[in-house]
This record gives C-alpha cells, structure tokens and sequence, in this order.
C-alpha cells in the first residue's frame, strides 16, 4: 500500500509536467503572409495600424519622409569637426598665402575696386578665360573663411547653379526618376499622395573647367519629393521639391593645380599684374590640398550646404522631366 501510494503521486506529478510543457510550447497561430512584390519592383505592407497601405518603388516611398541633409552627412561633419584646428602640414608663410589667395577669390569684387584693375583682369579674361571671379560660389568660400561650420542655404542661388550645365543633368535625372516612381504608385483617381526620396542620388562629375558650379560644389548629392501627386489616367501633375545637398571641403590628397594651365601662358604684364595682388609661385600650384590645410589649422572650417527650389510639374505617363510642363514655385 505504501509503495502503491508513491507510485500514484509519481505519475501525478510526470502528468502535471508533461501538460506544463506543452502549454509553454505551444505554437501561436501562423502569420499571414505580407502582399507585394510585382515585376516592376513595386511592394506594398500594411502598416502597424493595417490603415493606408504603404508602397515603395526602387529608391522611393509613399511612407516616411526623406533623409535630411545633417543624417546624410553626419560622418563627414563629425570628421571636419574633430580635425578642425589640429595643425596643417604647412608653415605660417606658406598658410598665410593660401589664406591671402582664398580671400582674394572670396573677396574678389573689394580687390578689384581696391586695385583699380578691373580692365586689365577683364582683358585677361577674354584672352586667356583666367579668372578668380567665381561668381555665387566666393559666397560659399567666404562662408568657409569665416570659420563658424554653421550650415549653409543655398537656395536663393539654385537657378544661377542650374545654369551649369551638368548641374541641370543631375537634376533631370533625379526628378526624373520620381516621376517614374509615381506613376508605378499612383492610381488614376488617386490625388494627395505624398513619395519621398529614401536614399540621396551622388554626382562626381564636375571638374575645375566647370568654373564656379565645381567650387561650390565639387561633388554633390541630390534629393527629390513629391508632395499632392495626382493622377487622372496617363495624366500626372505634383509638387516638386529638389534639394541639392554637399558637404563643403576639400581634399588634403589632390594636389593638381587648379590655375596653371593658362598661368603658364601669361605674358609679363599680367604676371606682374597679379603678382600685385597674390604670390604667384603660391597661385600657381594652388590646389585642394591648400585649401584642405586651411581648415586643419583653423583659418577656415568645412561645413553642411544645402540649396532648395521647388517646382509644379505636369506630364504624361512616360516622359522625363525634360518634356513635362514645368513651373518654378520658388525662384
């Protein structure tokens, strides 16, 4: 009797175990399956809310907004900043030249008046196509002499930059592909629907022949949304807003000089000419590399850039933003 009670409450207790065990390894009910994926590289999820559907095509969403220029280029302004002011490779004569050349082309106009020699640099202008005037981009390279690293909007300035020719290309690719982007999310019937850009489109096109787009520039990224896109069969219209985003500095590796293929060829006259102003063995090796030791002994500092224009675009179901009609919201 006592060893038949043991028994007993054994296999009570091996029963209650084995109906834990399964209780605690129960499988929950299978999840159903996420829709989307079509040949034209279209996908659509539900949200957590199982509201809207989102949509996604290639680089673009229908959900969440584009990355901003400070998550684009965090690593860069970081890196600027923690190599600001830590001492250049250069002595103080060869820095203060470098510096004395950047202020002239940053302060271009003042030298000119002070000088007294806007015909002469005129002349040489049209004889050789030698120039320091760079235009809209001695703004951004006084901004980098001022060394203050704060961010700067370039917006006002995005038509004269557009001008450029590879500048404009860039730009009718990247609204391009959103265009392509809405009509593979948008319906006909469909309006409001908002697309963003999730990963910025990189250009390295531009070389010093390319004048003031390359030193306000150099590379570049860009970015592009679509806000009230509409559709009413082949017909598409929406907001377009194109950002032009870089991070300006420059490279402590390229030593290429940027002037000395029309120095060479100057005569006497414009020689001494210049020679007035800058130092000319300076000029004429000046290259990235200068102006990248500037910012690493603290005469000037890299920073965050970044220029907006918006426009309504209206198209066919097929054509590129250089066909569809176009109009500038904000000049």
């Amino acid at each position: 009797m006592k060893m038949t009670s043991k028994w007993i409450i054994a296999v009570l207790l091996i029963s209650l175990i084995a109906a834990m065990m399964v209780s605690c390894n129960k499988n929950p009910d299978p999840q159903p399956p996420t829709p989307g994926g079509n040949s034209s590289g279209e996908q659509t999820t539900e949200d957590v809310q199982g509201n809207q559907p989102v949509t996604e095509y290639g680089n673009f969403t229908s959900a969440a907004a584009a990355l901003s220029p400070e998550q684009i280029f965090a690593q860069d302004v970081k890196a600027a900043t923690d190599s600001f002011g830590q001492g250049s490779a250069y002595d103080e004569g060869k820095l203060a030249n470098v510096f004395q050349i950047t202020d002239y082309i940053a302060n271009y106009e003042k030298y000119v008046e002070e000088y007294g020699v806007q015909d002469q640099l005129d002349q040489l202008y049209e004889e050789t196509g030698f120039t320091l005037d760079m235009g809209f981009a001695a703004d951004m390279m006084k901004h980098y002499i001022g060394a203050t690293g704060e961010d700067y909007d370039f917006s006002a300035t995005m038509p004269e930059l557009l001008e450029s020719a590879k500048i404009s290309a860039a730009q009718a690719t990247s609204i391009s592909a959103a265009m392509v982007a809405a009509e593979n999310l948008v319906k006909s019937g469909q309006s409001g629907i908002s697309i963003s850009q999730k990963t910025h489109m990189r250009f390295t096109s531009l070389k010093a022949s390319d004048g003031p787009a390359y030193y306000a520039l150099g590379n570049f990224s860009t970015m592009t949304d679509l806000s009230d896109v509409q559709r009413n069969g082949d017909t598409l219209s929406a907001t377009v807003t194109f950002r032009i985003v870089d991070f300006y500095d420059w490279s402590p590796d390229d030593k290429e000089p940027l002037f000395t293929g029309v120095l060479k060829d100057l005569d006497n006259t414009y020689r001494t000419l210049l020679s007035e102003m800058v130092d000319m063995p300076t000029l004429e090796g000046f290259c990235q590399a200068d102006m990248a030791q500037l910012h690493n002994a603290g005469y000037a500092q890299s920073f965050l850039s970044s220029g907006t224009i918006v426009y309504t675009v209206t198209w066919t179901a097929g054509q590129t933003f250089d066909q569809a009609t176009v109009q500038t919201v904000n000049p």
